[in-house]
């Protein structure tokens, strides 16, 4: 078969090039997308392992998942989003199920409420060990106590003769 006469052999080569240059878009962006579930995947993971050890669960506001102000959505430690419309029915998604812009308005509101929470009961468990730790020590000085010699050489203790 040959080439019409009003057919440009630069227009052909420059079609030819067009879809080479779309073969190769299409090629990059199956490897972006191929590289985005991959690091979804390690973020939902990784994060999970660290919401699931915390055990918080959070209110999350609907509109980051363009849904009706009247349905609550709770993330779960599991990172599970349980999703209560306003019939009362509710459905359940993971965090990792959803669009990478979901995900990532998601995160940017609960990561810091995250931290606050994480501070917040680190603050209160640790008030709890110093409280257990002092009355431990206060209750050493106890007769009986397994460190009898310690009340002997207290000298905070007078002990009288009897």
């Amino acid at each position: 078969m040959s080439v019409p006469d009003n057919t440009n052999l630069d227009e052909l080569a420059s079609a030819i090039k067009s879809m080479d240059d779309l073969v190769d878009e299409a090629i990059q962006i199956y490897e972006l997308d191929n590289e985005k579930t991959n690091l979804t995947d390690e973020l939902y993971n990784s994060l999970r392992t660290i919401t699931n050890y915390l055990g918080f669960s959070m209110d999350v506001d609907p509109r980051l998942m363009n849904l009706p102000q009247d349905t609550r959505i709770i993330l779960m430690p599991s990172l599970d989003l349980l999703i209560i419309k306003s019939n009362f029915k509710s459905e359940q998604k993971r965090l990792d199920q959803l669009s990478l812009d979901e995900i990532l308005n998601i995160l940017k509101l609960v990561i810091p409420n995250m931290i606050n929470m994480a501070r917040s009961d680190r603050i209160l468990k640790n008030q709890k060990i110093v409280f257990v730790r002092e009355a431990t020590k206060r209750l050493k000085r106890l007769p009986g106590s397994s460190t009898e010699d310690m009340i002997v050489n207290d000298p905070s203790l007078h002990v009288e003769g009897v």
